[in-house]
């Protein structure tokens, strides 16, 4: 058996409460776990731990400073460059296995004009002003439509969020992207939208060649309205974000769960 024990965040919630419900797994148990596999994500365990125990790392240094004392730990990367970084750093034994998307009833995208760009997250999603990139973005003829929001509400409304855009926009060119997983990406891959985003280290080691990077804002705002005016490009971005999308399904993560 399997047990999860999560804080009440996004990754919380994700990870833990999504993948317990999906694969019928117990959720913060109070008793009678202590022969499951634990699963402790972005919480540290208790002073005496289960046997198997596993920290999933999910952009948490206070896990991984938890785990540098403790070497008999199991460690679960969300992502190819945490599990690249960890894998260097840890002798703990070390398995990925990759955040799944939003996507669960595989929704695509069928609209054939491009008209919305979209950002997702919170204040720091896109480190650029925002007056001034839905200027930019009006003068080439899309609308900029934003999800920001301190806590996380649930599956559906960033489903609904995705159903809404053609495009997503990320700018994070202070962001060192190597404790983080391409979430963002993902989700968008899964309805089939491009990305065009600042090639962040976690973007590049797990997505390179599905996403289109920009090195700079005029660059994001040409690359955006190239997607805009020419359905060929589009519709190439499309099928390649859709490539790979069924990879991180949570039909197929959570398998990698089930091998624990």
């Amino acid at each position: 058996m399997i047990s999860f024990f999560t804080h009440s965040g996004g990754a919380g919630k994700i990870r833990g409460e999504q993948i317990a419900k999906y694969i019928r797994a117990k959720l913060n148990p109070k008793d009678g776990y202590e022969d499951d596999v634990c699963i402790y994500v972005k919480c540290i365990p208790p002073l005496i731990y289960p046997k198997k125990t596993y920290i999933d790392v999910v952009e948490d240094s206070a896990g991984l400073r938890w785990i540098k004392s403790h070497p008999k730990i199991g460690i679960i990367a969300s992502s190819k460059s945490i599990f690249k970084y960890l894998s260097d750093k840890l002798p703990n034994n070390l398995v990925l296995i990759s955040q799944h998307h939003c996507n669960f009833e595989r929704v695509l995208r069928t609209r054939k004009e491009v008209k919305v760009a979209g950002i997702i997250g919170n204040s720091h999603a896109f480190q650029y002003p925002l007056d001034r990139l839905e200027e930019k973005l009006k003068n080439i003829g899309i609308e900029l439509r934003l999800f920001v929001k301190k806590t996380f509400g649930g599956r559906e409304e960033v489903v609904d969020f995705y159903k809404q855009i053609d495009i997503q926009l990320v700018w994070r060119p202070n962001t060192d992207g190597v404790l983080r997983n391409p979430l963002k990406l993902i989700n968008a891959c899964s309805f089939g939208i491009p990305t065009v985003a600042y090639p962040e280290v976690d973007f590049v080691t797990e997505l390179d060649g599905y996403f289109l990077q920009a090195k700079n804002i005029d660059d994001l705002i040409k690359i955006t309205k190239k997607l805009k005016d020419n359905s060929f490009f589009y519709e190439e971005w499309s099928d390649k974000a859709l490539f790979n999308a069924e990879d991180y399904h949570i039909d197929n993560i959570s398998k990698f769960y089930r091998q624990l």
